[in-house]
């Protein structure tokens, strides 16, 4: 016991970020993302096992995640299994930890006894700790240490009108402007804090995994990513506005706010990343809670907006804080009586058919999805599926799906980005073609339905063209058919 406690006190003495103990190999320590492997024989799985023992929830498998606290501080201890016996991942904890009483002796049952001094375990099962959530994840003071870490950065990443700033070991902080990546007139960020704050929030006891969580720093919202990478650690931060935008201020075509007139189906918001999905989608929710009093529901990763409800009510859950998984928050939701629900992302194939059940069964669902056209979506959706179920989901998506929205964020002539618009309403002949499997005639249908409420994307280029927003060779950068382009900005 004692030779894990001055493992500890070696961890600690060296700032390190973890100490790796594992039966029959050396102990090493993660400083700033790199193991280095200490100058002493493997450690004894006995020793191992005998520090395990007391820490150990019963009744819960491996891994766990535990706390633990003696003379040299306080400790998040995460035990599973490795190759030749226990594994333990041990890191300094900034958080409050309640005391675990040390055995000594083999432990044996516990005989009732009103002497006895109380021990304190690990939660029962009905509150079990396990490895994919740290304790200090969710500390209000480590978060308050990295919007520290970030405020600068931050702040002069909204006076340039930046969607996102980048922060990274021993480099220099980036925006992103317009679409483009600046280097920032700032001094690299503390290296050692950057460290504490990445290593603290990430989940899990294996190198590289990342993290998600929101922020309030700089006059507004972050939606942040902290990850390891080959040089140390690094931040992203998405600058989200205060305030929900205003449907009519995004410059987006009046024929989109239809899609909020259904009362149930599927609405997908689609386009590559950075392209402005969530902000639209928000923005939808609050015309939709101007127009009519309903109850929403929203699943995020992590929550951005924070709608602030006029006429109807909206409830905002975060994946991690309120549900486990976009599935089964999906699943919950269902039991509490929503009219709209709003999905983060469809990433799996569990998402997806939850989406459709919720569809089918009189919900409007909003949902966003990585895809860079109608036909597109449409194939991201069946490919997540085995081929012995794709004719069955194609049916149930002619029947589901209301409109698919594909959106790119096109560069002004003037600075800042325009949104680019393809709509494309499932028509009963869209519909058809969905559930045949005839999608390459999908272009053909949403080019020649302008009387059903169709959009081709070159339509939309080809407005901000002519409306001088836009110059022709960057809308030729964006458009599917350059053909279709040339025609509509000659008309």
């Amino acid at each position: 016991m004692s030779a894990i406690r001055s493992l500890l006190r070696v961890m600690t003495l060296r700032d390190a970020e973890a100490i790796i103990l594992e039966a029959g190999k050396t102990p090493a320590l993660r400083r700033r993302g790199q193991l280095e492997a200490l100058a002493m024989p493997p450690i004894d799985p006995q020793l191992i096992a005998d520090f395990a023992a007391p820490l150990l929830a019963p009744a819960e498998g491996l891994p766990q995640t535990v706390p633990f606290r003696d003379g040299e501080g306080s400790f998040a201890v995460t035990i599973d299994e490795g190759a030749a016996g226990m594994r333990l991942v041990v890191r300094p904890s900034s958080a409050p930890v309640a005391p675990v009483r040390l055995a000594v002796t083999p432990v044996v049952p516990p005989v009732p006894t009103t002497s006895a001094p109380p021990v304190v375990s690990a939660p029962p099962p009905s509150a079990p700790i396990r490895s994919v959530i740290t304790p200090v994840s969710n500390d209000d003071s480590l978060r308050g240490r990295l919007a520290a870490l970030l405020r600068p950065i931050v702040l002069q990443g909204r006076a340039r009108g930046a969607s996102d700033v980048f922060v990274s070991t021993a480099q220099t902080p980036r925006a992103r402007v317009d679409g483009h990546l600046e280097v920032l007139d700032a001094d690299p960020v503390d290296d050692d804090e950057l460290a504490a704050c990445v290593t603290a929030l990430q989940r899990g006891d294996a190198p590289g995994v990342s993290a998600d969580l929101a922020l309030e720093e700089g006059g507004g919202r972050l939606r942040v990513s902290v990850f390891d990478h080959l040089g140390g650690h690094g931040v992203v931060a998405r600058l989200i506005c205060p305030e929900v935008p205003a449907f009519a201020s995004l410059g987006l075509p009046p024929e989109l706010a239809s899609v909020i007139d259904h009362r149930e189906g599927l609405v997908l918001v689609c386009g590559p990343t950075g392209s402005g999905k969530s902000t639209t989608l928000a923005s939808l929710v609050a015309l939709l809670d101007q127009r009519r009093a309903a109850h929403v529901i929203t699943l995020e990763d992590p929550i951005e907006y924070q709608f602030r409800p006029r006429q109807g009510l909206v409830h905002q859950r975060e994946l991690g804080t309120h549900v486990a998984s976009f599935a089964s928050g999906l699943r919950a939701a269902l039991r509490d009586a929503p009219d709209v629900i709003l999905l983060g992302e469809l990433r799996d194939r569990e998402t997806i058919a939850a989406a459709l059940t919720a569809a089918e069964t009189g919900h409007l669902v909003l949902a966003t999805l990585h895809a860079p056209y109608a036909g597109g979506a449409i194939d991201r959706l069946l490919d997540a599926f085995p081929e012995a179920q794709q004719r069955q989901i194609r049916g149930q998506l002619a029947l589901a799906l209301r409109a698919i929205v594909t959106q790119h964020l096109v560069p002004r002539r003037s600075g800042g980005r325009a949104a680019a618009i393809e709509l494309c309403p499932v028509t009963s002949a869209v519909a058809t073609l969905i559930r045949k499997g005839e999608l390459q005639q999908l272009p053909t249908v949403i080019q020649s339905g302008r009387e059903q409420g169709m959009i081709p994307l070159e339509r939309s280029l080809a407005r901000l063209v002519e409306q001088g927003v836009v110059a022709p060779q960057v809308a030729k950068r964006f458009a599917q058919d350059h053909d279709l382009l040339a025609a509509l900005s000659r008309g």
